[in-house]
């Protein structure tokens, strides 16, 4: 079992990133919001320009669901924390090590279940 204490610091690392990716979605979708009202508005002349824009609202989709994806783990996270699962592997139920959850709080498997899991990705 993690010491309270330790386990707070894990909960405002995770509580910062969720505020920051929050922050970074918005952003995204305002940006995302403002291209397609820039094209539609005239702002675009050309087919080269278009183009340019229509690369840069898939990027920034990719983006944003990219941000979707870790908001969803750090939620996640936080979830296990308020069961009185956080730190502990959904794999073989081991305790994560405090390095690799320092590295990444939201991270849900050790990193020998882990490198497991994506040894048998590359595989595939």
């Amino acid at each position: 079992m993690m010491p309270d204490a330790e386990l707070d610091a894990f909960r405002r690392l995770l509580e910062d990133r969720r505020a920051e990716l929050l922050r970074t979605l918005e952003r995204g979708r305002r940006e995302s919001e403002a291209e397609r009202i820039g094209r539609y508005a005239g702002e675009v002349h050309d087919r080269g320009e278009e183009s340019t824009i229509d690369s840069q609202a898939e990027v920034n989709s990719m983006l944003v669901e990219h941000h979707d994806a870790a908001l969803a783990a750090v939620e996640h996270a936080l979830r296990r924390m308020d069961q009185g699962g956080f730190g502990e592997c959904i794999s073989c139920a081991e305790p994560i090590a405090v390095e690799r959850l320092r590295a990444n709080p939201a991270a849900t498997r050790c990193l020998e279940c882990q490198s497991g899991l994506e040894v048998g990705r590359k595989d595939a």
